[in-house]
């Protein structure tokens, strides 16, 4: 029997992954304390991203006996790409992360808790399945370390990576139609779910409007934050502004040792 979307391999995996992303990011948190440090782990992770996607392009290379199939045709594949080749090349913060984290984050997430592909192959372990599934985990897990550390901010004003990097995508999906001829790349024409209208255009509304209330919720979040930091750093301010004048209006009366 094939394994199972929540079947006791799949929940395995999970439960594996989720106890060692809590263990690795609070040890982070805790002992990475220099910018050297915390790039050094953010390189290696992606580093591990990078050779888990390769290895997923090659093992879907091999199994359908087609060269094209090494570059990505879906929005997980890519994103895990890019992903890992911006964290790997590009600097903290950098103008890619802008817009592929968000993709990878919600696709690394989705496809983890839901990966249909593990049903395709006999074994749990089958190359394309273990390498699937770890490309999406590490995408999934790299896109928390870089938020927990601070190499990734979230800014609004960012908004217009986010579109230029999807019309990108889509531009590539387009090429792979219509050059190498496939009968579908990025959810261009079919649906995610067969059967539904989730085809990319529906799917870049709602990933738009969920944007938008991310961003919203964050800054209104980020705002209180800051407000409450400054109130408590004038607080202390003026605490230390009136201890210093009253040590300086103090009177200390020297006895007159002639009156003795």
């Amino acid at each position: 029997m094939n394994p199972q979307k929540f079947g006791w391999q799949h929940l395995t995996y999970l439960a594996v992954f989720v106890v060692l992303m809590v263990v690795s990011l609070i040890l982070i948190k805790l002992y990475a304390k220099s910018e050297k440090a915390k790039l050094i782990i953010v390189k290696v992770v992606a580093a591990l991203l990078f050779i888990f996607v390769l290895w997923n392009r090659i093992a879907i290379t091999v199994s359908n006996q087609r060269w094209t199939n090494m570059i990505p045709n879906s929005f997980c594949g890519m994103s895990s790409f890019v992903l890992s080749l911006a964290c790997l090349f590009g600097k903290k913060n950098n103008e890619v992360l802008h817009f592929v984290y968000y993709l990878s984050v919600v696709g690394g997430f989705i496809v983890m808790i839901f990966p249909d592909f593990i049903e395709s192959y006999s074994s749990f372990f089958h190359s394309i399945t273990i390498s699937g599934l770890l490309h999406h985990t590490f995408s999934f897990y790299l896109c928390v370390l870089l938020l927990v550390i601070g190499y990734f901010t979230p800014n609004y004003r960012k908004w217009k990576n986010l579109v230029i990097g999807f019309m990108a995508y889509i531009t590539l999906g387009a090429f792979q139609i219509s050059v190498f001829g496939y009968d579908d790349a990025f959810y261009i024409i079919n649906p995610v779910i067969p059967g539904t209208p989730l085809t990319v255009w529906l799917i870049a509304v709602i990933f738009g409007v969920g944007y938008i209330l991310l961003m919203v919720v964050y800054e209104a979040v980020r705002r209180k934050l800051a407000n409450k930091k400054t109130a408590k750093i004038v607080a202390l301010e003026e605490a230390h502004q009136s201890s210093t004048e009253k040590t300086e209006n103090k009177v200390i009366e020297i006895p007159d040792k002639d009156n003795k």
